[in-house]
């Protein structure tokens, strides 16, 4: 993993009805729960967070140390530490300790060693091929049905259908001579939706003075033609599915995490050289389906979904999209942006969620997944966003011709609008 060297040590605790366990393993590799079960015959999951902080505040540490003896807990040491020359813990705030292998073998003394990882699968970045990603999601949708094998294909690839809506809405942005008296009339017909483009136009974010009563005003006076028919979309789209119950622990609210992150799009458009700037409601449905892929995978592979959530826990140090694919093959992008392809949204969106989380990649339309690379990780620092806490490289900033200070200028209107932004996301999950 980029970052992560290779002698640092990563500390889970783990439990079942059995009791808790401590395990201490490489931070560079995936901590594979299904290899834990195998070994010890139990099926052990993280810990809950308040658990985890009674141990800590029982301790009186600010933060557990990755140190074998500290907890009391029955320890397992992954072996692939035991080749290390030293061990670089984490020891609360302070800067990583470096300790010696033999001093380190003394502390692990009654510690369990075994092989409990799994190395973080390579992506190699295709060219922009969709058929590849087809490929990867029926090969995998294959080996499941391989072990549930009273369940047929076609049962276990229940993609949704496109939202009639979504369609003509996608059938409106297609036609050049659309205006907006037909966007109006054609979001008027849903009542959820026109309530919810007239609450957004209404919002104390948008600054308008007096009050939105009818869609016309909120494209006319507010939001505008293009923001108006993105955001539609986007919201047709995001109430295909439910949102599922059992995300990771910790997990940002998927339409917090939406709305935010829109927002964010919409701020980074009007940081980049004007020259360089995508459509501002282009880069807001970019946003607002960045995670789309989270309701699918729950959707479309339930047995698996649970177990993708207990393993991002027990790695949090580990980019979710590469838990993903070392479990199930495929990515919750692929996924998404396969299924957009289908439904026949623009290419922009469909590159854009597919290459979020490839910040190296350079294809068609890759301004856009850049600037959700970057909106991500600005939002995730401030635990607004479930993006892991990966560094906007100096090249990346570069590559968009974006100044850093405008991004983070950005970043802080968007901060400063949190009771707005808090307020529309609670609209689209009530």
């Amino acid at each position: 993993m980029p970052g992560i060297s290779e002698n640092s040590a990563q500390l889970a605790i783990l439990e079942d009805e059995h009791g808790r366990i401590q395990v201490i393993f490489p931070a560079h590799k995936i901590l594979d729960l299904n290899k834990l079960q195998a070994l010890t015959s139990r099926q052990l999951k993280p810990a809950p967070q308040d658990k985890v902080d009674k141990v800590r505040r029982s301790l009186t540490l600010q933060s557990i140390a990755t140190l074998p003896r500290v907890t009391g807990l029955d320890t397992y040491v992954d072996e692939g530490l035991l080749s290390c020359d030293s061990i670089s813990m984490e020891i609360g705030a302070e800067q990583p300790l470096e300790i010696p292998m033999a001093d380190f073998q003394v502390l692990a003394s009654s510690a369990h060693a075994g092989d409990y990882c799994a190395a973080v699968p390579k992506i190699v970045l295709p060219a922009q091929q969709w058929s590849e990603d087809t490929s990867h999601i029926m090969r995998a949708v294959k080996n499941f049905t391989a072990r549930r094998i009273h369940q047929r294909l076609e049962e276990t690839l229940d993609m949704p259908p496109m939202p009639e809506t979504a369609q003509r809405i996608i059938d409106l942005r297609m036609d050049p001579d659309a205006e907006s008296e037909e966007l109006a009339e054609l979001v008027g017909r849903d009542p959820g939706l026109a309530a919810q483009v007239i609450s957004w136009a209404n919002s104390p974010y948008y600054g308008i003075a007096g009050t939105i009563t009818n869609v016309e005003e909120a494209v006319i006076r507010v939001l505008g033609f293009d923001l108006v028919i993105n955001l539609a979309l986007g919201l047709s789209l995001g109430r295909t599915l439910s949102v599922p119950k059992d995300g990771p622990q910790g997990y940002t609210p998927f339409w917090q995490q939406s709305v935010y992150t829109a927002a964010m799009m919409a701020e980074l458009v009007r940081a980049l050289p004007a020259a360089h700037r995508p459509s501002q409601g282009m880069a807001y449905l970019c946003g607002l389906l960045h995670n789309f892929g989270f309701l699918l995978m729950a959707h479309v592979f339930p047995p698996h979904f649970n177990l993708v959530n207990r393993h991002i826990e027990a790695n949090p140090q580990i980019n979710r999209y590469y838990i993903e694919q070392h479990l199930m093959g495929i990515t919750r992008e692929q996924i998404s942006s396969n299924l957009f392809k289908q439904w026949g949204l623009p290419d922009e969106v469909c590159n854009a969620i597919r290459y979020q989380n490839e910040p190296s990649y350079e294809g068609e339309h890759s301004v856009l997944s850049k600037m959700l690379f970057m909106s991500s990780r600005l939002l995730s620092a401030q635990q607004l966003n479930d993006a892991p806490l990966e560094r906007i490289t100096d090249e990346l900033s570069a590559s968009l011709n974006i100044d850093m200070s405008k991004a983070q200028d950005g970043l802080e209107k968007v901060l400063a609008a949190r009771d707005e932004l808090q307020e529309m996301a609670r609209q689209l999950k009530g």
